[in-house]
């Protein structure tokens, strides 16, 4: 059956691109980095700019769910939105290794370095955050192509009930995605039927995650960077749901505490994917600041 349920997946992404590209002037972008085939959606600048956004989805999620934020976006920038490798439709080897946190930012930098992107506001949600902030490390140290950091609900520290959040993110039964969804959406909480709930718990106990979720737990001390954060030396905005459960207010504050340069905006009335229930008025935010 996960084959079924795979097709199942499969389907509705391509509608969910298809989408983006008609309704939305996205283009699909395959970028080879030597064996490592990293998947795009880009929306070019309306006035041909050199000033990218380059958006990193969070955990359980792919390029498609920046969807409902890409039109709020100002216009002037490019918008590029990857998979992360090994997972959407950015294909990595089923090796334990290869799953884990830094690793995806090394990829993603590389992508960023093989397209000559010079002039780029790096954003990401949850997970994506902290891939964000890893290669704004990198690039510090390096080539400065980084400007920017905008990060939605960002993870960065571990949070203080470790095994509690497991359980949330990784249903193991049907039910168990009621519970998820209730932390990631406080209206709206979108329904799903039968079919979906099976192939999504398919999908979310799949090999990869399990290999992103141990190698995250027995390297917690080096993926979660805490107060090595203070290296981050670009212009930081962080947006963050005050209803937030996975990265809830208090986590939110303390790596606000470590990002020295770092301006913190909450949403109210809004838990974890706050850039899918509230886009106008998360991309209002960004626009401003930028």
């Amino acid at each position: 059956m996960d084959f079924v349920y795979e097709l199942f997946l499969r389907n509705y992404t391509r509608q969910k691109i298809r989408f983006m590209e008609k309704e939305l002037g996205f283009q699909r972008l395959h970028l080879d980095l030597g064996g490592h085939k990293i998947f795009f959606l880009k929306r070019p600048s309306a006035q041909r700019s050199d000033k990218t956004f380059f958006f990193i989805h969070g955990l359980l999620d792919s390029a498609t769910g920046f969807r409902r934020l890409a039109p709020f976006l100002r216009n002037d920038f490019n918008l590029l939105v990857p998979d992360i490798p090994g997972f959407g439709l950015s294909p990595l080897p089923k090796v334990k290794y290869l799953y884990q946190v830094d690793v995806f930012a090394d990829l993603l930098y590389n992508s960023i370095r093989k397209l000559v992107l010079n002039d780029v506001v790096l954003a990401g949600h949850s997970m994506g955050s902290l891939i964000a902030m890893m290669i704004a490390i990198r690039d510090s140290e390096k080539e400065k192509r980084v400007q920017r950091l905008v990060l939605l609900a960002p993870g960065g520290i571990p949070h203080p009930q470790r095994d509690e959040m497991r359980k949330l993110l990784f249903p193991s039964k049907t039910e168990e995605i009621e519970r998820l969804l209730a932390a990631l959406y406080q209206e709206n909480v979108p329904e799903l039927g039968g079919i979906a709930k099976k192939a999504l718990l398919s999908q979310w106990n799949n090999l990869a995650h399990q290999f992103l979720t141990e190698n995250t737990l027995d390297r917690e001390k080096e993926i979660f960077l805490g107060k090595k954060l203070s290296a981050v030396t670009q212009k930081s905005l962080i947006i963050s749901g005050t209803e937030d459960p996975i990265t809830d207010p208090p986590m939110v504050k303390k790596l606000h505490s470590y990002l020295k340069k770092s301006k913190l905006v909450w949403i109210p009335n809004a838990k974890h994917a706050l850039h899918m229930e509230r886009p106008k008025e998360v991309a209002g935010k960004i626009n401003s600041w930028l």
